[in-house]
């Protein structure tokens, strides 16, 4: 998956591949027939099928106005496509479904699923649980099992036609097969044409109140799997060397974190935290109703500034699609404390004991009369106005006595 964290800023992440093995083959008539008897979320088709729908049509998310959109930012057109790959992921997650690479436990046509989470989700979209998330549309007609290959006659000889399945391998040959001994289909195939795509909504009308739920949850990944990684590594996850691919490991990692809903319960805060600790700013909107990301998804490695005075905040009526020149308020990095200080600028408070020798006391002054207290200011010991106005007429009175007895001697 090739991501934008700038308008030109990108990297690639290779992700689990939950789109191979969708290819079904039919060698017997019994497992053909089941297929097309009803739709049935035991295959994996359908699984991956209704997931698929639930993440774009159900919730709004398009192929024209948003995933292949060129007239929209790339950082924009990026979180779609994570979207998509991330909840559809979610979605088959709690549905407890095994995935392609799951050799031990996954099966093409009776793959596990929970019953009472598919119904929870269908109520989520308002969708009822019958419906058929079959693709029942293939080139050859055979209602989605795909295109016949027929074997015929002493060695093996198979080759694909487009005679429509009759419910049998065994087939009636035509007169084209008149000279053949044997007749008989050898499998069904359903080409690589990836039919979940056609449950993809084409153009959208907006975001669905579902969808809005689901696309926050996405943005709260996003962001966190994004800068997250680079908040542990302190690396740019779009840099070319040996930490790049330590940042995108991480990111692979806090992803499938997110998929299972490890710490669910405190994405909000996990989200806003990355966003402080990267140092980035939230100034780019989607749509009104769903959170704010950053237009420039890369750590920030300038001491100088501590971040932005950023607030989790969804995009509003008046903002616009994409950039907005919001939120530029920088907030400037805090004072190293010193080791054994708890407060580096706070100033030592001198004991009075300690600063001038008393060998008056309050119990020692006349009845009404009480000791001047004295105070720091800054780095200098005063006492009170009314006690400096004393100390000067005393010594007026001193140097008023000493001219005193010089004029009369």
């Amino acid at each position: 998956m090739d991501l934008y964290v700038s308008e030109s800023d990108h990297f690639m992440i290779k992700l689990r591949d939950i789109f191979k093995n969708y290819i079904h083959t039919y060698k017997e008539a019994e497992t053909a027939n089941a297929w097309l008897k009803s739709p049935n979320m035991q295959y994996w088709d359908q699984q991956l099928n209704f997931a698929m729908w639930a993440t774009t049509t159900g919730c709004g998310v398009s192929i024209h106005d948003h995933l292949y959109n060129e007239n929209i930012p790339a950082q924009i057109r990026s979180f779609f496509r994570f979207h998509v790959y991330f909840m559809t992921r979610r979605i088959l997650n709690q549905l407890g479904c095994p995935l392609p690479d799951d050799t031990d436990v996954f099966d093409l046509n009776n793959n596990v699923f929970n019953e009472v989470e598919y119904h929870k989700i269908c109520d989520e979209f308002g969708v009822d649980y019958n419906t058929d998330f079959r693709f029942s549309y293939d080139p050859s007609g055979n209602n989605g099992i795909g295109i016949g290959y027929q074997w015929y006659g002493g060695a093996a000889h198979i080759k694909h036609i487009q005679r429509k399945y009759q419910g049998s391998m065994l087939q009636i040959p035509d007169a084209e097969d008149e000279a053949r001994r044997s007749y008989k289909w050898y499998k069904f195939q359903n080409a690589d044409y990836r039919p979940y795509n056609y449950f993809i909504l084409k153009n959208s009308a907006g975001f669905t109140q579902a969808g809005l739920g689901r696309l926050n949850r996405s943005i709260e990944a996003y962001i966190y799997c994004v800068l997250g990684s680079q908040a542990d590594t302190r690396v740019s996850i779009v840099d070319s060397g040996g930490g790049a691919q330590e940042t995108r490991q991480k990111m692979k990692a806090l992803l499938e974190d997110e998929i299972r809903g490890i710490n669910e319960d405190d994405s909000i805060p996990r989200y806003q935290n990355v966003i402080n600790s990267t140092r980035v700013k939230l100034d780019l909107a989607i749509s009104p109703s769903l959170w704010l990301l950053p237009s420039k998804m890369i750590i920030n490695l300038n001491t100088n500034v501590a971040g932005y005075n950023n607030f989790l905040q969804q995009a509003t009526e008046n903002m616009k699609f994409g950039y907005n020149n919001i939120n530029n308020e920088v907030k400037k990095p805090a004072l190293e404390k010193m080791e054994g200080h708890t407060d580096p600028i706070k100033r030592p408070v001198l004991q009075r004991s300690l600063a001038v020798e008393d060998t008056t006391s309050s119990q020692m002054a006349p009845a009404g009369h009480e000791q001047p207290t004295r105070q720091w200011r800054g780095s200098v010991l005063e006492a009170p106005e009314h006690d400096i106005l004393h100390e000067y007429a005393t010594l007026g009175t001193l140097v008023g006595a000493i001219l005193l007895t010089y004029l009369f001697i």
